[in-house]
């Protein structure tokens, strides 16, 4: 989906902007944050927008030349030759924040073509926003953009919406999302769901009235700008609608202010400062591309008063963060920021969940430093079946060499890969978005299983690999099951006779990559993530017959801690199946060849 948020116009067009500073938002809503009381953090404590910054952080390699085309962007989009322009949108290009209750008006939300899609991409948003409690007096950002976001405080379910519109009295969105139990996720959306064009929520990164009136955000804030890197993603981003080559920042790329940054000494505006200090505390991310380089704060039009001109002195926001040169302030420090490398992930300060007991080998990842080729190591181990999954078609091609294909169905393609410079896929959690091989197949008593996977944390695991009876819906029998939990921990499972499996006492629905590896024969069953050992089993068979490897989803009803749902919403790569147990040293090199 192409989501575009256009951001507010600045020193050269501030008149163009339709709402005048003073007036308050066109309709008084008494649903919105400053109505009804929500907490400012809503996602999983372990979300990545939650994590302060250490205070040494490392810099991208090139670091000083993508904070130099940041700025001169502030200064090409609506600055001057000696001003950059740095505005936050308040009534328009930017969501207002709903807080619904069970006892708000019920709604299916269905979808509009304003893109021309395909009626697949309609069914798929049509069955993920159903029964929405969304607030009587609601309204979307006035823009063209239409974006909303609804928090139900009795359920914990966020949904956003891009392009919404009320049509005879029913909801409708051109695209948007839902995280149900948003207090286990971590603030991402899988495949193309999300109203952003880089599939993270908006609500965590979106700056709060209440936030700026207290002076202190404690959050990562999220930031639009002109041009965005094309064919690149940072993680937490898991999309781009990215379009210029160079030195531009990718979306999802971080930036921040160094600790060192002495701010009280520099004398802001009080909206520069608390801007200022979020972004040294916890940074700033790239979210969209836009009109202008513009941060966002939750829409007035959702708010019962607009308390923006007295937030701004009576000023526009652009020069608020100017500053004002009369009282001797200075503007916001846009050419001090760092950009920190892609994928930059801060440690997460949240407690761990309690561990069940299993046995574990010390969970230290083996470095990663690249000595081989990835796919050579794993062609090197001679495999059986092979799938990159890099495919732009329905077909899934096997390197093996063995001729083991199979076929996609309803799956997100191109998704970022686990491998540099390849791609994956991405699976909705439905029993329609599987991959599949083309024939059956037989498993000896020897084996491993592999794959490469991403899980964003929303809570209700799935399966991820499983050797099927059926080719796409529910079989009476499955085995060899790799499967997630609900609270991100990772189990397999055979069944010579009854299930059998083995769990992992670490969560891995953080949303980064991990590479699965299992192996099983005499000697029992052994399950390693990133190369390390964590848990292993007596098992030494699995039931015998003729089946097929599936991705993505299958029957887990006979598995010990079945997770909410059967079928695995997330990225998937790399899956390879070989005719022995690999050594340890093996699944070590070939994790280290991932570079």
């Amino acid at each position: 989906m192409n989501h575009l948020r256009r951001a507010a116009v600045g020193v050269l067009g501030a008149a163009a902007l339709l709402v005048p500073l003073g007036v308050p938002a066109s309709a008084a809503t008494l649903s919105g944050t400053d109505s009804r009381a929500v907490s400012s953090r809503i996602l999983s404590s372990a979300s990545p927008f939650y994590q302060k910054l250490p205070g040494s952080t490392p810099a991208a390699a090139n670091s000083a030349a993508l904070v130099s085309s940041l700025n001169a962007q502030a200064h090409a989009f609506y600055g001057t030759a000696t001003d950059a322009n740095v505005s936050v949108n308040t009534v328009k290009y930017t969501p207002p924040m709903y807080v619904s209750r069970n006892t708000d008006p019920l709604y299916d939300v269905t979808a509009w073509n304003c893109q021309a899609s395909t009626s697949l991409y309609a069914n798929l948003l049509n069955e993920k926003l159903q029964d929405i409690r969304i607030p009587a007096d609601a309204l979307p950002d006035p823009s063209d953009d239409g974006s909303m976001a609804v928090y139900n405080r009795d359920t914990g379910d966020l949904v956003e919406l891009w392009k919404a519109r009320k049509v005879n009295g029913k909801w409708q969105a051109c695209w948007g999302g839902r995280l149900s139990d948003a207090g286990s996720s971590l603030g991402v959306y899988e495949g193309t769901f999300g109203s952003s064009a880089s599939g993270m929520a908006m609500w965590p990164t979106t700056i709060r009235a209440s936030e700026l009136a207290q002076g202190r955000i404690d959050h990562v804030i999220g930031l639009s700008i002109p041009f965005t890197k094309a064919g690149t993603v940072s993680w937490p981003a898991i999309r781009t609608d990215g379009w210029k080559t160079g030195n531009e920042l990718a979306i999802g790329q971080m930036l921040r202010l160094p600790a060192s940054l002495d701010l009280d000494a520099m004398k802001l505006s009080p909206l520069a400062r608390t801007i200022a200090r979020a972004a040294q505390e916890y940074g700033i991310i790239i979210t969209d591309t836009g009109g202008s380089v513009a941060f966002s704060a939750e829409n007035a039009v959702g708010l019962a008063t607009n308390p923006y001109p007295g937030l701004f002195r009576n000023r526009w926001s652009f020069q608020e963060m100017m500053a004002n040169k009369a009282l001797g302030e200075s503007a916001f420090p846009l050419d001090k920021l760092v950009a920190l490398p892609l994928n930059y992930t801060v440690p997460v300060t949240a407690p761990a969940p309690t561990p069940s007991p299993t046995t574990t080998a010390p969970s230290t990842p083996p470095a990663t430093t690249p000595t081989a080729d990835y796919a050579a190591t794993v062609k090197a181990a001679k495999p059986s079946l092979y799938w990159r999954l890099d495919s732009t078609g329905s077909t899934v091609a096997d390197a093996s060499g063995n001729g083991a294909g199979g076929r996609m169905t309803t799956v997100y393609r191109p998704a970022p890969g686990a491998i540099a410079g390849n791609t994956a896929i991405a699976t909705y959690g439905n029993d329609r978005s599987l991959v599949h091989a083309d024939a059956r197949s037989a498993s000896g008593a020897a084996y491993t299983v592999q794959v490469w996977f991403k899980a964003n944390g929303i809570g209700k695991g799935g399966k991820l690999v499983g050797f099927e009876e059926a080719q796409t819906a529910f079989g009476s029998r499955s085995d060899r099951s790799l499967y997630m939990l609900n609270d991100g921990r990772l189990a397999f499972g055979t069944m010579p006779g009854s299930a059998k499996a083995i769990t992992s006492t670490r969560r891995y629905n953080d949303g980064a990559w991990h590479m699965a590896t299992v192996t099983q024969s005499s000697g029992g069953t052994v399950l390693y993530v990133d190369a390390v050992r964590v848990a292993t089993g007596t098992a030494t068979g699995a039931a015998a017959y003729s089946g097929y490897w599936r991705l993505g989803g299958g029957n887990l009803k006979a598995w010990p801690n079945q997770p909410t749902n059967s079928y695995f919403a997330g990225s998937l790569d790399e899956f390879a199946v070989y005719p022995a147990a690999l050594p340890a040293a093996t699944v070590s090199a070939q994790y280290k060849a991932r570079g």
